[in-house]
């Protein structure tokens, strides 16, 4: 299926009421996050938009975001459905997702962290990263698959710091 990406006024956009994601307000941290990443990076993402129903089915916050922000008018990702593929596409677009690779991603964020950009700019704040840090210490990095993997190994949550048994 083609994409067609356009140029709407901000205010054709309505926000879709059943939206399931909570809502975010200035003040919150992912809010902040993300308007400091707009502001930066510019809307690299734009906002899913279906012209049949003239609703947003992915993108309400950073539509939030632009609306605070005082802009007029944005690129949209057009798309054409019914009410309930509508609905389905807002879920999968919330829902699908991934884990992330640890030991790449703290060496993407060390090679980042160079003082050449905040680095928080990643959409990680300094103690996320350094849970990160310190959950692969560098004389691990090398051989950190067979560490992990190994039964009966114990091995920390870089996010929550419980310790866990392979099994």
């Amino acid at each position: 299926m083609p994409v067609k990406i356009v140029t709407v006024p901000i205010g054709k956009l309505k926000p879709s009421p059943y939206n399931p994601r909570l809502d975010i307000k200035p003040g919150d941290p992912v809010y902040d996050k993300l308007k400091r990443s707009i502001e930066e990076f510019g809307l690299v993402e734009p906002i899913v938009w279906n012209k049949r129903t003239g609703r947003v089915v992915g993108g309400h916050q950073r539509l939030k975001v632009l609306q605070e922000m005082g802009v007029e008018e944005t690129e949209v990702v057009v798309v054409d459905l019914d009410e309930t593929r509508e609905k389905a596409l807002n879920l999968a677009l919330n829902k699908i997702e991934n884990d992330w690779d640890l030991p790449k991603l703290k060496d993407l964020l060390e090679e980042l962290d160079t003082g050449e950009i905040d680095i928080e700019l990643t959409g990680f704040d300094v103690d996320e990263i350094e849970r990160l840090m310190t959950a692969f210490p560098p004389d691990d990095t090398d051989d950190i698959e067979s560490q992990v993997c190994k039964e009966g190994k114990l091995v920390r949550c870089p996010y929550c710091g419980s310790d866990f048994e392979v099994t």
